[in-house]
């Protein structure tokens, strides 16, 4: 992720803390039902730690990657505390550095997906003030990779723009009325077919198209509004 979207992802997120300061009269997300029609809009920041199931990673070219890259994510819920299916939207970004210094070769990877999204929600858990949330969505996403060579002045770029599916898992404490902590799995699945890049010359063969898989496991800040 380049470091436009993450300044505009973390000023989101210091008006979202803004929001939550104040003395709002929101309830807890895990409400019963005896509370009917009250609605609890969850707005998470996470960040986390990504592995991908191919050895090139998320690279442009077919070659062993780096093991791991680092994401970023925003993602906004409705949940009403007379059901347990919830609503919202993601964005997410990813950002996969690596260089093969044997060549002189190093690249830059960044991905954006922006999905809607559908949650159940599991209030009951083995812990108090604590609830867990299943979900995933079909969404649009944008691989863009630049490459740079040594001993050459323009840097090699080739993006694309796929449809993607992603899924998640996680399990929250809302250690007070409006905030929360969270634990979540994310996959994230889109088939990528890259455009033709430069003409300089690279040592390594394009991967062309091709399955991108990501796992990402990450730590979030909730504000219950």
């Amino acid at each position: 992720m380049n470091r436009q979207v993450v300044v505009r992802m973390v000023v989101v997120l210091f008006v979202l803390m803004g929001f939550g300061s104040f003395p709002l009269k929101a309830q807890k997300i895990y409400a019963t039902d005896t509370e009917t029609g009250e609605k609890t809009f969850v707005l998470t920041y996470g960040w986390g730690i990504t592995g991908y199931a191919s050895s090139h990673g998320i690279s442009a070219w077919d070659v062993d990657g780096k093991d791991g890259g680092v994401a970023n994510l925003l993602k906004a819920m409705c949940y009403s505390s007379s059901s347990e299916v919830g609503y919202g939207g993601l964005l997410y970004g990813n950002t996969h550095s690596q260089r093969f210094q044997a060549e002189g070769v190093k690249e830059r990877v960044n991905l954006i997906y922006v999905a809607p999204q559908v949650s159940y929600l599991k209030r009951a858990t083995m812990f108090p003030s604590c609830f867990s949330t299943m979900g995933g969505g079909v969404g649009y996403l944008h691989y863009r990779s630049k490459t740079a060579l040594s001993g050459h002045p323009d840097d090699i770029k080739v993006s694309a723009s796929s449809a993607g599916v992603n899924g998640f898992i996680g399990f929250e404490y809302t250690f007070a009325r409006h905030w929360g902590i969270s634990l979540e799995v994310d996959a994230l699945y889109s088939p990528v077919k890259l455009g033709k890049g430069g003409r300089e010359p690279i040592p390594f063969k394009p991967r062309g198209k091709f399955g991108l898989f990501l796992l990402t496991t990450q730590i979030g800040l909730s504000c219950h509004l």
